[in-house]
């Protein structure tokens, strides 16, 4: 199954923030959390008017990767970035969760770089 989750700028408090939307109906500002299950494939695209010029890489923030077996892989004929969650990935625990850094380029005078640190959490099959 494919899960895409949808990037968007937007200004809260007077602070650049990122809001999150994926195709499991979940939505947060900054700190959505994925559910996807083992074999899935996670794929993140701009959302219209997204005021994102760019997405510049997707990548686990620890030193154990029990999601990220490898990094998200930049789409060529867009502006998304692809993974593909490994099967058998859970073992024996009910859910295995990490944390993962967005960093984008909004569409702003200054080419801002938002860093933004949401979750995928793989639930067993």
């Amino acid at each position: 199954m494919k899960v895409k989750i949808y990037l968007r700028s937007i200004v809260k408090d007077k602070k650049n923030c990122l809001a999150l939307f994926d195709s499991n109906r979940n939505a947060a500002i900054n700190e959505l959390k994925t559910v996807v299950k083992e074999g899935d494939t996670i794929l993140w695209k701009l959302d219209r008017c997204s005021g994102i010029k760019s997405i510049n890489r997707i990548y686990s923030n620890l030193h154990v990767h029990p999601v990220f077996k490898s990094e998200p892989r930049k789409q060529l004929l867009c502006k998304g970035f692809k993974l593909q969650i490994e099967k058998e990935i859970v073992g024996t625990a009910e859910y295995v969760e990490e944390k993962y850094i967005i960093e984008c380029t909004l569409c702003d005078k200054n080419n801002t770089l938002l860093p933004i640190d949401p979750y995928i959490r793989v639930e067993p099959v």
